[in-house]
């Protein structure tokens, strides 16, 4: 099934790691995921650009987690919500991540 998957992280930088990995784990299970990723600052710009599936918060965007709820609902947006463990997203375990989006 295919999934339109934004991350959302509090600056960019460590998250663009995490996004070549779960790209590199998507090619080698052949999922048909489509992955972006954006600083809070830029998630409502990318919300209005595209209708996303599921939105992959990193552990650093639980400080700003009302913010960006109220981007959410905002901008209507019916994706999913799905919380990066910390210990996953410290240690990028892909598999417990992409594991975690099948799930929903």
């Amino acid at each position: 099934m295919h999934k339109d998957i934004l991350i959302i992280c509090e600056t960019g930088i460590s998250a663009s790691l995490l996004v070549s990995k779960i790209l590199e784990a998507i090619r080698e299970k052949r999922l048909s995921y489509e992955i972006d990723y954006a600083p809070i600052r830029r998630v409502e710009e990318k919300l209005n650009s595209k209708g996303y599936d599921v939105l992959l918060l990193t552990p650093q965007v639980a400080r700003s987690e009302e913010k960006v709820k109220e981007i959410i609902k905002k901008e209507k947006c019916k994706a999913q919500i799905i919380f990066i463990n910390k210990d996953d997203f410290r240690y990028m375990n892909i598999e417990n991540i992409i594991a975690s989006i099948e799930e929903n």
